[in-house]
């Protein structure tokens, strides 16, 4: 989509929201507010027990792996700890410590055992549901009226946002915003906004590293371009660098390398060759996509319809290619949002994944199936029978993760496929050069 095919996208004549868009914001809103107060995964007393030591003992850089968010959830904390009498006490005092973290007993008795875990939870939730809400809005802004309900809907009321946002209590949704908005704003024509957005969701999370090489291809207009869009992600990294290690004295890429696990996920897939050699898959298959698109790009596959179906295939690739949790895979949604809406059989074929990670879940033993209820009923859920033991007893377990592995990354990569050769390469036989000069197609 280019700048001026921007400009053209119809709007509404009132600022009354349609009836329908209504339903799907007051649905997702609800369904949020109903999910998170009772619902926790340890995940979330790791991040604020760590925000603890900066609210409430002045220690604001005890945490440099994820320095940008981590700081994110410190200043939360700092603003809410009023509402929050007595939490002092409830957070672990090891949070920080590489290699020990947050332990279970502290989250079973200090932080279960909080007599408003309820409000606390909500309280801590609330920047997730505000992420959530903004990038709803965002996608909805990105597309014709007449799109808007079947895209929010599929963001908003996604069972996998659901998951990961109201229930697990994860914060990819901050990141999932700022890369959203970093499309808005190239899609406006503001390119140099919208990479320096990326750039610091990818500070936030690291995934949105994988789109920066597709969004520069995508919006590029001359070598100049990539030579300018490659110093600004520069100047973006060098700046967290300097300010991480001038604040810290340690460098946040060294340690997201050296100490960050899910870094090795991306190589889990291996294919062994003599002599000791071995062929990574994910980095094989992302670069050789990052080519073709390059190529793709020379011959007219610019603007944002490019950049969001590459985005979309790059993202299924990487969660059928490379080992993940389930939450992670929120980041599958909004380039898919933008582009499934308007086929039936890929919708169903996302729902058929969203229900294949709930089974996958249970990889994780009770962790991230019937655990997160414990804030309702700590004793209760604890005594309900294990679903991963349960399974065991019907059939094994690994044979029976295999298969629904399998069929995750079965769907994944066909939606891959399809998503390229329907807009992808469409995008290439249908871009046009608008007024100002920028390549693209229209209408995302």
């Amino acid at each position: 989509m280019t700048a001026s095919a921007w400009r053209r996208l119809p709007r509404p004549a009132t600022r009354q929201i349609a009836p329908g868009l209504a339903a799907i914001w007051a649905a997702g809103i609800l369904i949020r507010l109903v999910l998170a107060p009772f619902t926790v995964h340890l995940d979330l007393y790791h991040v604020y027990s760590r925000a603890a030591q900066a609210a409430y003992h002045g220690e604001w850089f005890v945490w440099t792996s994820q320095l940008a968010i981590q700081t994110v959830h410190n200043i939360w904390l700092f603003l809410v700890k009023p509402l929050l009498p007595g939490a002092e006490t409830i957070w672990s005092p090891t949070a920080a410590v590489f290699g020990l973290g947050a332990q279970p007993s502290e989250f079973r008795d200090l932080f279960l055992g909080y007599p408003h875990l309820f409000r606390a939870l909500l309280l801590l939730k609330l920047p997730y549901l505000v992420a959530d809400l903004g990038t709803g809005y965002l996608l909805t802004r990105l597309v014709v009226p007449e799109r808007r309900r079947r895209v929010l809907a599929l963001w908003l009321l996604n069972p996998i946002v659901l998951y990961t946002s109201a229930v697990f209590g994860r914060h990819d949704s901050i990141a999932v915003l700022l890369v959203v908005a970093s499309l808005v704003a190239a899609a406006q024509g503001r390119r140099y906004l919208g990479l320096g957005l990326l750039g610091l969701g990818a500070v936030t999370r690291f995934f949105p590293f994988f789109l920066a090489p597709f969004f520069v291809l995508a919006y590029r207009r001359s070598k100049r371009d990539l030579a300018l869009f490659a110093g600004g992600l520069a100047g973006v990294w060098l700046a967290v660098e300097v300010t991480a290690l001038a604040a810290t004295g340690s460098s946040p890429t060294l340690t997201l390398l050296s100490r960050y696990q899910h870094v090795d996920y991306l190589t889990d897939l291996v294919l062994p060759l003599r002599f000791g050699d071995r062929l990574f898959v994910f980095p094989l298959a992302y670069g050789l996509f990052l080519l073709w698109f390059f190529e793709r790009s020379d011959r007219g596959a610019r603007g944002t319809d490019a950049y969001v179906a590459a985005g979309a295939a790059m993202f299924l690739g990487m969660f059928a290619l490379t080992f993940f949790h389930p939450p992670y895979a929120i980041w599958l949604v909004p380039f898919l949002a933008l582009t499934i809406d308007r086929d039936g059989r890929l919708i169903a074929y996302h729902l058929a994944q969203a229900a294949l990670l709930i089974l996958f879940a249970l990889h994780w033993d009770t962790q991230m199936t019937t655990d997160l209820f414990l804030p309702l009923d700590p004793d209760g859920v604890a005594a309900l029978p294990n679903p991963r033991t349960v399974l065991a007893a019907q059939v094994p377990v690994p044979l029976f993760l295999g298969v629904v592995r399998s069929l995750f990354d079965a769907l994944a990569l066909w939606m891959a496929y399809r998503i390229v050769r329907e807009r992808l390469c469409r995008a290439e036989q249908e871009v046009s050069l608008g007024p100002d000069g920028e390549a693209g197609g229209h209408g995302a």
